[in-house]
């Protein structure tokens, strides 16, 4: 009886065994494509038509003054003389206005150039009250300085309206709904500039393609008009980690960052990796960013300029490689209709400048959770029973009935035991 249980013991055991090497060649793929199809789809988008309580963003709009020569000119006569040496008044030119080349910065190792770059933007670029005049938000009047903030960026200082990186809050502060209606701004410009249309949490930056950029030269009008479309996300999305759901939150900084920005936006770290790179190939990098009141970063003197000049190319192709994820929280903004520009010189000392939204929008995506880790363990817990028939419940059982067995368990090993131990010495006594 003994040697047929023991038989017995070992048919079902290589039944086992043999039923799951058999089965592995298809769990195993199985489960491969259970587990890239929970990260690679574990996020999807929906349309959401149920507009009536939606909070719209406002979008941020960026001021930035454009290179004028005969302000340059103006001031260069007053500040170094009128018998200045007229190279000096190239190399300011491209000092307050720099765009990643100085190539006026190689005759400053035969003249004397000024070395104090934070005094000429001081001296040579707009302040926010002498740039932007008469503001009104929904037709209610505002000192447009306490609005229109300060904020470093590519371009040199800008100032920004609705910017949560210049407020340094990350709540948007003008949203639109059914009580306020579509948002709409209007101000005055004092000089050419550069209007940047974009979400709150953006900043602008050289070479971007989906942002909105206007130029708007003294005495032009423009009006902007926009339509949004929102991306809202559900509360389980920030449960995920920023690889499933392929974008951060403005919270969620990469481990490297030089805290140019409070937040994390896309065009902020295509920024803050610019800086990167200028620090690696030049030791330095521009004006522009290294501000001794905001940060510690080293500035570029003359030479340093030089050094970002010959590498100009490469940063623009390197940057293009710079990991930078999109944000969770980017609406998109599109134009609706754009006045044309005014290709005739105006007498006028100021531009008028009015974007405003078309409507409150009616439809938005929202980002889910398409697959949890819960649905991943069902599915996983589905396939083993296909191949195995195993269940919690057969797993509880099973316990029990080893508790309830355990000394008929215990007397079988036991015998196995000694029986393979005695069997072992015959062997080793025929030998």
């Amino acid at each position: 009886m003994h040697w047929i249980s023991l038989l017995s013991l070992t048919l079902k055991g290589s039944l086992y065994l043999g039923t799951l090497y058999i089965s592995l060649t298809f769990i195993v793929p199985v489960t491969k494509s259970l587990v890239e199809s929970y990260f690679a789809t574990s996020v999807s988008f929906n349309l959401d038509t149920i507009y009536l309580n939606w909070n719209t963003s406002f979008p941020a709009i960026t001021v930035c003054e454009l290179y004028n020569s005969e302000k340059i000119w103006d001031t260069s006569d007053s500040l170094f003389g009128i018998e200045h040496d007229f190279h000096i008044d190239d190399f300011v030119g491209e000092i307050a206005f720099f765009r990643g080349i100085c190539t006026s910065c190689e005759m400053c190792e035969k003249v004397q150039c000024p070395d104090n770059f934070t005094q000429l933007l001081d001296v040579f670029r707009s302040k926010c009250h002498e740039l932007i005049v008469e503001c009104q938000y929904l037709n209610n009047i505002f000192d447009c300085c306490d609005q229109f903030l300060p904020i470093l960026t590519e371009y040199g200082v800008c100032y920004t309206f609705n910017s949560v990186q210049a407020r340094k809050v990350a709540q948007v502060q003008f949203k639109n709904n059914r009580m306020t209606g579509a948002g709409n701004l209007k101000f005055l410009a004092t000089a050419d500039i550069q209007v940047n249309v974009h979400a709150p949490i953006d900043v602008p930056y050289l070479f971007s393609e989906g942002m909105i950029r206007e130029t708007v030269l003294l005495g032009n009008n423009k009006e902007l008009i926009l339509n949004v479309i929102e991306v809202y996300n559900h509360e389980s999305v920030e449960e995920l980690n920023y690889e499933q759901r392929r974008c951060r939150y403005s919270h969620e900084h990469p481990e490297q960052r030089i805290g140019i920005y409070e937040f994390y936006s896309f065009s902020g770290c295509i920024v803050e990796c610019t800086v990167t790179l200028q620090l690696l190939y030049c030791n330095c990098t521009s004006h522009f960013m290294a501000v001794p009141s905001k940060n510690s970063l080293p500035m570029c003197d003359y030479q340093g300029l030089i050094c970002l000049t010959d590498i100009h190319d490469r940063l623009v192709a390197e940057r293009k490689s710079c990991d930078c994820m999109s944000s969770c929280e980017e609406p998109e903004y599109n134009i609706i209709y754009n006045t044309a520009d005014d290709k005739q010189d105006s007498e006028k000392d100021f531009s008028d400048i009015h974007v405003a939204l078309v409507e409150l929008p009616t439809q938005r995506y929202v980002r889910r959770v398409s697959k949890t880790f819960l649905d991943l363990l069902i599915s996983f817990g589905g396939l083993i029973s296909l191949f195995f028939n195993l269940s919690a419940l057969r797993v509880v059982e099973a316990i029990f009935m080893g508790l309830e067995y355990r000394r008929e368990v215990l007397k079988w090993s036991n015998r196995i035991f000694v029986g393979t131990l005695k069997y072992l010495k015959i062997l080793i006594k025929l030998k």
